[in-house]
């Protein structure tokens, strides 16, 4: 089976290309530069382009059973207005033209799934995000509202802080404020969640939080 995977020359990159490849599927990896991806030349068929080249795109996606992103602000670099949400709109433009109904999507507490309820730690730092990356908060909230608002199989997974590390299935999954969800997630938790979602229907249309388990 193929999937299609974005934003996988990243530093989340080379741990979901790895737990997709040994969950047994045929990748299909979208970037700007083949260079970053060389390593896995011989495993993987590599598309190049932009997120404004919409026939790369499509090729990319035509035939996947799935769409993973792990698109997001560059930190506080973000250029442009909303990258990641016209990004997204390309590739969900391209998935119906190629009859691809299931994304999955990583995003953040930024966004608000209706389950939630009020969370002081998520909160907190959602404020100071605010403050120092307001652009990038803006781009997490309009994806989100984007995917959320169309007729896809979609899931967004929402993240806290990022670390290296392996996947050792050791997390917390859930609603902020129902579920007590840590501040740090293992990139290796992260990818094996993502892919795991691919024949998963638990959070179809849903946006869970996970985070390692304290």
């Amino acid at each position: 089976m193929k999937i299609s995977l974005f934003g996988a020359t990243g530093p989340t990159g080379k741990y979901l290309i790895e737990e997709a490849l040994r969950q047994g599927y045929s990748l299909s990896v979208y970037t700007r530069d083949a260079g970053k991806l060389a390593a896995y030349a011989d495993k993987i068929d590599i598309v190049v382009g932009d997120l404004e080249t919409q026939d790369a795109i499509k090729k990319c996606v035509t035939g996947s059973a799935a769409v993973i992103s792990a698109l997001g602000p560059n930190s506080l670099a973000v250029k442009g207005t909303l990258p990641v949400m016209h990004g997204l709109g390309n590739i969900m433009t391209a998935m119906k033209d190629a009859n691809v109904n299931r994304l999955i999507q990583v995003s953040t507490a930024a966004y608000r799934d209706p389950k939630d309820r009020f969370d002081f730690k998520s909160q907190a730092m959602l404020a100071v995000l605010k403050l120092i990356a307001r652009k990038g908060v803006e781009d997490v909230q309009a994806t989100a509202k984007l995917i959320s608002d169309s007729d896809l199989n979609w899931t967004l997974v929402r993240i806290p802080n990022l670390k290296d590390g392996p996947s050792d299935g050791d997390i917390d999954v859930g609603w902020y404020g129902q579920r007590k969800l840590g501040t740090k997630l293992s990139r290796g938790n992260l990818a094996k969640f993502l892919v795991d979602q691919i024949a998963s229907r638990e959070f179809t249309r849903a946006a869970p939080g996970i985070a390692n388990r304290a």
